[in-house]
């Protein structure tokens, strides 16, 4: 990685979460996403990270592991109290390496340290940067709607503690548009530099390292990928109740971490749920088209971008499109009802033979969300911010 830091900067990135060794959903890629932009652009030696873990391998000189919650009761007291990921004693060693290393940027990964940032602001010098990736509010709001009431009271917390992020913090990055007029409608304050999801484009490598491809057996196969959480379980639901009802001829196959506990109740005689499995890449490069019916949510969905990585044929949402620039790619289809979903995946299939590979579809990837593709934006804000 080429050494050719912003003037110097030293940067301190506060992740609550492991992201090194785990990184298992679209926020902690991101968050990892982030990291090596910021060592990127700042030089390796310049950047160092703390994550709360519960991963016991040993820390160096900059990367360091703090405690997480020590027990549940522990993390319902600092939930409550605003600190969502650690308790006080990681919040003073935060505190005192900011003081001892005279960090210049402190970057907090997600809008839930109300308490530190108030801290770092009252003792310290540093400039402090938040990278939006939702409206916490929000989540946790559709927590309440769509999980459990029980997330009513941290929903209370997450409001608070994120107003007082917006009061302390100099700069805000956003992933999308729509969170910067969000944050605008909510906080009076407005993203500072939007940063679409990226990541590094690894298709050429996964074509020669997977051996297994998927192959459904079925002519017309529809596939599914993402993790057993709300906004992905009640849009599956919603299609293989609407959509997957209407198309007897097509199959789907429903993929993601956790998936295989709703087996029972999303499986039909053209819907087949496999659920966890070790290697995605086995499922994007097989003979399918995507589909996500994502009905709700906030920032991005990673999913889309690691679908378009590969190429694939999508039918999509609004929403599962949000913050992502498609206009003049083909194949890629907006769906927003039952009806557009049956009417225009029935109408592409008779019309494309070579239904596995969309080289538009890449081609957009490569050249708009490949991790590259926004190093010079982020370069630019940072010489003038820093």
């Amino acid at each position: 990685m080429e050494n050719n830091g912003v003037n110097g900067k030293k940067i301190l990135i506060v992740c609550g979460q492991e992201i090194i060794l785990q990184r298992d959903d679209g926020g902690k890629k991101c968050c990892y996403r982030n990291f090596e932009l910021f060592r990127q652009v700042y030089g390796e030696e310049n950047v160092y990270l703390f994550m709360n873990s519960n991963m016991k391998e040993t820390s160096d000189s900059h990367i360091r592991r703090l405690s997480a919650h020590k027990s549940k009761a522990h993390k319902v007291v600092n939930v409550l109290r605003g600190s969502f990921f650690m308790g006080k004693e990681s919040e003073e060693e935060i505190l005192r390496f900011v003081k001892v290393q005279n960090i210049d940027i402190v970057v907090f990964e997600r809008s839930m340290f109300g308490n530190l940032i108030k801290k770092i602001k009252k003792e310290t010098e540093a400039q402090t940067w938040v990278f939006v990736h939702n409206i916490e509010k929000n989540y946790f709001y559709n927590k309440v709607k769509y999980q459990s009431k029980l997330f009513w009271l941290p929903y209370l917390s997450v409001a608070k503690s994120e107003k007082i992020m917006m009061q302390y913090v100099d700069y805000i990055m956003t992933l999308t548009e729509r969170d910067s007029k969000l944050l605008q409608e909510k906080y009076g304050r407005k993203s500072d530099v939007i940063l679409p999801m990226t990541f590094n484009d690894g298709y050429e490598r996964k074509i020669k390292e997977v051996k297994n491809i998927y192959k459904s057996g079925k002519e017309k196969n529809l596939l599914f990928i993402g993790s057993m959480f709300p906004p992905n379980y009640e849009g599956i639901l919603w299609f293989v109740n609407n959509v997957m009802s209407q198309m007897p001829e097509w199959t789907l196959t429903i993929v993601g971490k956790d998936f295989e506990t709703k087996s029972e109740e999303l499986s039909r005689e053209n819907v087949s749920v496999i659920g966890s499995v070790k290697e995605l890449a086995t499922y994007y490069l097989g003979e399918n088209v995507m589909v996500m019916p994502i009905l709700f949510g906030d920032g991005m969905k990673i999913k889309t971008a690691e679908a378009m990585m590969y190429g694939k044929v999508i039918f999509a949402t609004h929403e599962a499109l949000e913050g992502y620039d498609i206009e003049g790619v083909e194949h890629i289809y907006e769906c927003n009802s039952a009806e557009d979903f049956v009417e225009k995946i029935q109408k592409f299939y008779p019309q494309n033979s070579e239904k596995f590979l969309a080289k538009d579809v890449r081609q957009c990837f490569l050249e708009k969300y490949e991790a590259q593709s926004i190093v010079k934006r982020f370069r630019e804000f940072a010489e003038m911010n820093s």
